[in-house]
Parts: C-alpha cells; structure tokens; sequence
C-alpha cells in the first residue's frame, strides 16, 4: 500500500508539472466564415514568466490587427462521466483580428515564440472563407460622383441596394420585410469613422445620417442592420433579437437579370459626403451584405434563400494642384482664401525696424500655406530690407509676421504683395492683391562727432569726462555716469543652471504627457463615463421610451463602466465578478451592494422575472444614479 501510495503521488507530481510546462494556445472564435469578414484569433502564451509577442510573420495571406493583450490567471474544472479535468492559465493572452485575403480552404500558418532561448510553437488552424455567389436577388453597387478630386474639394460616395421584388402576390410588400428571424446585416466601412483613411473628412456624422433612418416597425424585422449597430458592443443599444433596424429610402426600379431578363428591384439608397485634407489616393472597402431573402413561392409558401453579396471597392484620386501656370506667387493654398495685411509702426525713419502682419483666412488646406517671398516683388525688394517670416496657425488661417526696415524714404506707402491659391470648384488659380498701406519715412539723423564723443556745451563745464565702474543707467544724460559691466563666472553658472533646470522640466512634462496619451488603459479609463453616459442616451432614445430599454443593456453598460475604469474585459461580467472588482479598487460597501443588486435586477427581468413600464423607468433612472457614482469613485481610486 505504501509504494502503491508513493507511486500515485509521484504520478500527481509528474501530471502538473507536465501541465505546467510553457505553451502556445491558440483559439480562433470560428473556423467558416465570409470573404471580407474577420476572425477574431487569440494566442495565450501559458504558464510563461517574461511572455514577448508571438510572430506572426507567416501569415501573409491575412490582413493582421492587433487588439491589445491580457493577462489571464485562471482555474478550470470540469467533470464529464465522472473524469475531472483541469485547465490553469497563468500568462499573457495576445488578441488579434484576421481578414483573409483570398476565399477557399485556408490554413492559419503555426504562430512561434521565443521562450527562454527555446522556439514554442502552437497549432496550424485551418478555415473556409466562403466566396460571394453569382446571384441577382441582391445586387450591391457603390459608386461616387467624382473619381478624381482636388484637397478640400467634396465627393459624394452613394451606396445602392437593390433587393429583387418578392413573388406573386407579396410584390407589393418591402422585400425586407419578410425575415423569419433577425434583419440582413449592412456593412458600409466609410459609415463607420474609425474605418476611414487618415486625411479624409466625413462633412456629417454616421449618427444624423442613420438616426433618421431607423425602422418604425413594431416586429423590427422590416430593414436592415447596418455596421452592427445595437449588437456586438460592451455597450449595446439591445439584445441580438432587439438590434437596431434602419430602412434607408427606397425606390423601385426595373434591372435586368444575369439570365437577360428584366425583373423589379427595389432600391435603398445611403449616402454620405467627404472632404480630402492632403494629396494621395484614398481607397474606401467594400459594402457587404448577409441574410436570408425570399426568392419563390412553393405551395403557397414563399421561400427564403441565405445571400452573401459584396459590392466593388473605390478608389479616390486627391491630386495637387497643376504646375502648368502656377505663378510664383502660389502660397501652397488649396481651397478658397483672403488675405489681410498690417504695418507697425506707420512712421518710422530710413532704418527703423518695422513689423509687417500678413494673414491668410479661409476654407481650405490651412496647413499647407507657406509665406509669401517678398522679395519677389520688386517695389519690396527696392525699398525694403525684409527678413524670414514666422509663422502661426490661427483658426482657419495662418498668420506671417516679417521683420523689415525701410532703406530710403522715397517711398510713402507699402506696396500690395501678391498672394495665390487654387480655387477647386474653379479648378484655377486665384490671385490676390492686398491693400497698400500708407507709411511716412523720414531720412535717417546724422549725428555729429561731437554729438557722439562730449556731452553738450552745458554739461562739459560742469567737469571732465570720467570712467564709472557702477555702469550705465537710465535717464543720464551726461557721459560722467558711463560706466564698464563685467559678468563674474557665478552669474554664468547660474544661468547654465537654470537653463539645465528648465530644459529637465519641459523634457519630464512632455514625456509624461506622451505616456499618459499613449496608453490604451489611461485613454479608457478618461472615456469611461462619457461612453457610459452616451451609450445610456443612445439606448433610451431608440427605444423610443424607457419603459421599453432591454434591462441587458443596462446590466452591460454598469459592467462596461466597472471594465473601462478597472482594464478588464466587459463580456462576462457577471454581479459576483462586479462585486469582487469593487471590493478589490475598495469602494465604499453601500455603493458597492446597490451596484450588485441593480445588476441582480437586471437579470432577474431579463429571464422572465421583469416588471412593468414604472419599474423600467425606475431601473434607467437608477442605471444613471450608478454611473454618476461609479464614475466619481472608480476615478478617484483607479
């Protein structure tokens, strides 16, 4: 029994530390998806000290985005036919999102690692990337009304859906109306803000193009889903049943078929705007679409048929402005500009530093605006010594400040300097002329020699010139008070200290401030409560009224707030989880208890313990009280 005893514990022993070996988990959340869909692919480096990114340089047939990482300490047990099993994680979860490049079977190349000197490897993942089909019923065209732009000059990008009619004696009916279970899924990248390229300015928000657009139907099947809207956030609007459901305006329409017949359609219409701020080509993606559309009656019966269709992409040109008749007095500005000019003071003498502000405002690329030469202009040029302007972003405009001195006064007014830009809706160069401006300059004082080396005939009575060491004073008028300054080597050190001092400040400031804007944490944390906040209006507001808020979608905006603020994951979030965060960031028991028990709440109306309409309005009211406070607190404590 004794050796039977020693042989098991020595079995234990070698079972964990086997389990405790370093290992490479990879886990993707599906294996079938859609050409241009994504997979959300997590590598967890397990039971590893000092973890380092694995390298996913193998996997050039996918587009790679990383969406941060964790770390995970956690313990699993489970019991299947009375066989435990245990699963410990202790290390560093790598999130990424993969988009496949090419459609078919796929295999996700074996991510590796360098652990201690030693490569750890983990599992290849093999897909399908299902390829759009060749079909009619749903036809997806995105086009734009200039293929070719200038900076600052608008293009309109116009998607069209066109749902064949439905059958027989439902033709009259939306096509979209029509949906068993959930509403098709709209996805249009250039609706979504953080999906557009850098350098292209929508002119309005995706919220006041979409919020009139939302579906007045009571059974929220009779449109579309657009971008996932409502669906897939830590702060959803609704549940996957209740998501928000958009009817874009529609228009019927005659098309012909791939079989060379002509059939209806009707056609939903989004558009949306833009403004390019720099040169370059601009790519905008696809539109995709997906659902189950009705296609043929069969015993009186009308059948459905699962639809995956893409749109083509497009591709926008942001050109420069022409180098054929570009004058010399071109500033760089594209777009739409005045300019104003100033002069101080307005009376000086040949010599006399001067200051010359020249302003150009409007519409346009600001940034790009360089200073006028004004040396070009030979009036200028002849009568004027000019120096290197500064420069100074102001608004809509910039300003340039010249240092000048007149060099003769045979000149009574400062001439008009020419200034040009491109006008895009023009396609032209502009030019402008500022006023003059009126100046009187006097000749330059000759001094005498005697003016210069002896005081005047008054004051060289009163005594002979003397050298004073105290130095030279204002309001003296005799030279008897001139006197040396020397500046001992303390003085020096001082100043070299006090520059070091000054330049240890800004360069901590700055590096602080670069740090504090560059985490992903600290910039979650600032957003917490203003997302929390916004997510609570957007949810009471297409609801249409509180009483008819899905008490989930509170429940996930109290865990969102607690996630954000702590750095934890959202999904999950259970009220005994909630209940160990707060107890953890310390955060006074009442506040602590009414957070567990309003989430406690939500659950409870969630699975069929709800209440009516007053206890709704009472449960947004609440959620409210609870983000004001949790905000207060976690922000002092976290």
């Amino acid at each position: 029994m004794f050796r039977a005893k020693l042989l098991l514990i020595l079995l234990m022993l070698s079972a964990r530390a086997v389990a405790q070996e370093p290992e490479l988990i990879v886990e993707v959340d599906r294996q079938e998806i859609y050409q241009g869909e994504s997979l959300i692919y997590d590598l967890t480096l397990n039971h590893v000290s000092d973890p380092q990114p694995p390298s996913l340089e193998a996997l050039t047939d996918f587009q790679v985005e990383s969406l941060g990482q964790q770390s995970q300490n956690s313990r699993q047990i489970t019991i299947i036919n009375g066989r435990q099993s245990e699963v410990i994680r202790s290390g560093m979860l790598y999130r990424f999102r993969l988009t496949p490049l090419k459609s078919g079977r796929q295999v996700i190349p074996a991510p590796a690692v360098m652990v201690n000197g030693t490569e750890l490897t983990g599992r290849e993942v093999p897909i399908n990337v299902i390829a759009p089909e060749q079909q009619d019923i749903v036809i997806l065209e995105m086009t734009t009304d200039r293929k070719s732009v200038y900076p600052m000059q608008p293009f309109t990008v116009t998607l069209v859906v066109a749902v064949r009619e439905l059958p027989d004696e439902l033709s009259s009916r939306s096509p979209l109306s029509v949906q068993s279970r959930e509403p098709v899924r709209l996805s249009v990248p250039w609706l979504d803000d953080e999906q557009l390229p850098d350098g292209l300015k929508p002119e309005s928000s995706w919220r006041e193009i979409l919020e009139p657009l939302v579906s007045s139907s009571r059974r929220n099947v009779d449109g579309m889903q657009i971008n996932n809207i409502g669906t897939q956030s830590v702060f959803s609007m609704f549940g996957r049943s209740n998501a928000t459901v958009f009817l874009p305006p529609s228009t019927r329409a005659e098309r012909e078929t791939s079989g060379g017949e002509t059939s209806a359609y009707v056609e939903y219409r989004l558009q949306r705007t833009f403004v390019p701020e720099r040169v370059g080509e601009y790519s905008l993606a696809a539109a995709r679409m997906k659902g189950t559309f009705g296609t043929e009656m069969t015993d009186d019966r009308l059948q459905g048929r699962d639809i995956y269709a893409v749109s083509d992409s497009l591709k926008i040109e942001v050109r420069d402005a022409p180098l054929a008749g570009r004058p010399e007095s071109f500033i760089g500005g594209i777009g739409r500009f005045a300019a104003n000019v100033d002069i101080a003071p307005h009376e000086a003498s040949v010599g006399d530093p001067m200051t010359l502000t020249l302003t150009i405002h409007g519409q346009g690329t600001v940034s790009d605006l360089r200073p006028p030469v004004l040396e070009q202009v030979p009036e200028i040029a002849d009568h004027f010594r000019t120096y290197e302007a500064t420069e100074q972003t102001v608004g809509n405009g910039r300003v340039f400040t010249y240092s000048l001195r007149p060099l003769d006064a045979a000149i009574d007014e400062f001439p008009s300097i020419p200034v040009t830009y491109f006008d895009v809706e023009k396609e032209e160069y502009i030019s402008l002329q500022t006023a003059t401006i009126p100046l009187t300059i006097s000749p330059a004082r000759q001094l005498a020699t005697s003016d210069v080396v002896a005081p005047r005939q008054s004051a060289r009575a009163s005594g002979s010139l003397e050298l004073n060491d105290a130095g030279l004073f204002a309001n003296h008028t005799g030279l008897q008070q001139l006197r040396a300054v020397r500046l001992t080597g303390s003085a020096w050190a001082g100043l070299w200290c006090g520059m070091i001092v000054v330049y240890g400040f800004v360069s901590f400031g700055l590096r602080r401030h670069q740090r504090l804007h560059s985490d992903p944490a600290v910039r979650r944390r600032r957003q917490a409560r203003s997302r929390a906040v916004e997510s609570l209006q957007m949810v009471t507001t297409a609801a249409g009224a509180e009483s008819a808020v899905s008490a989930d979608a509170l429940s996930r905006i109290v865990a969102g707030l607690i996630a954000d603020f702590t750095g934890r994951p959202a999904a999950g979030l259970t009220s005994h989880d909630v209940d160990q965060v707060l107890t953890t960031a310390d955060i006074n028991q009442e506040l602590r208890i009414r957070t567990v028990k309003f989430m406690d709440r939500c659950d409870a109306a969630r699975y069929g313990a709800g209440t009516g309409s007053e206890d709704a309005t009472e449960m947004v009211n609440d959620c409210r009280r609870l983000v004001n406070d949790l905000s207060r607190e976690l922000s002092q404590r976290c």
